[in-house]
């Protein structure tokens, strides 16, 4: 068997914004807490024996502190990396016109493109038909996050095919963001990814943990994955 625990990052510092590739530093307090909960599960039978994370520091700083106590392979996947929302990207909402008229907004001191909350309501109504400006199709972001997951997959599957009658599961941590955790379940459970709702009404919490368990025959085509625990709190009061 095979379990995967897909756990979010922590609150990142920084005013409330879409936080896609802007590169944002978690809370430094917060993060400790989230590896003295990986440290203590790791002195249990529920011990990791690999990390895979997104490529932002949000994830990484605690994917590689723990990967390194541990001395475990850790790799690092930019197909895990969460949705680029282009020019909004890491602007804070309070930086956001409510006017009918266009905001000139800068993004990161670089060229101004028009920036409003009719702009961000329209995406967030119909994410898969709206791009915002600069931005990733939620279609490509789709695609690559499923594909990031099938190839984690396949390398699993066969490191674990090769450990066959081992009496514990091969566990795999994996820390990355919301917006990537909610695509691989939805390709898991077969949901429509394309619908508003599915992005804004299931909550993944910080430093949640979501759970998918991969069962034997690895040898089947269509490998037998079960979503055992979907945004469970992890670490407590974050």
């Amino acid at each position: 068997m095979l379990e995967i625990d897909l756990i979010r990052h922590v609150k990142v510092e920084g005013k409330p914004a879409l936080y896609g590739c802007t590169d944002v530093k978690p809370v430094a307090s917060e993060n400790a807490r989230l590896l003295e909960r990986l440290v203590t599960q790791q002195q249990t039978n529920k011990a990791y024996q690999g990390v895979f994370c997104s490529p932002l520091i949000r994830c990484q700083l605690v994917a590689q502190e723990f990967s390194l106590s541990y001395k475990l392979p850790l790799k690092i996947s930019l197909d895990l990396q969460e949705m680029n929302f282009g020019c909004f990207d890491g602007v804070p909402f309070d930086d956001l016109s409510f006017r009918e008229t266009a905001f000139h907004g800068g993004h990161h001191g670089e060229d101004k493109t028009e920036l409003h909350w009719a702009q961000l309501e329209a995406f967030f109504r119909a994410p898969a038909d709206i791009i915002l400006p600069e931005a990733e199709a939620l279609s490509d972001f789709n695609y690559r996050v499923t594909k990031a997951w099938r190839n984690l997959l396949e390398e699993q599957v066969a490191i674990a095919t090769k450990q066959k009658g081992s009496p514990t599961p091969r566990r795999i941590l994996v820390v990355v963001h919301g917006g990537v955790i909610r695509m691989i379940l939805a390709h898991i459970l077969q949901l429509n990814w394309q619908q508003s709702s599915w992005h804004q009404n299931l909550k993944i919490g910080y430093g949640s943990m979501s759970r998918v368990v991969i069962s034997q025959p690895y040898q089947d085509p269509q490998l037998h994955q079960q979503v055992t625990s979907i945004a469970t709190p992890f670490v407590e009061e974050l």
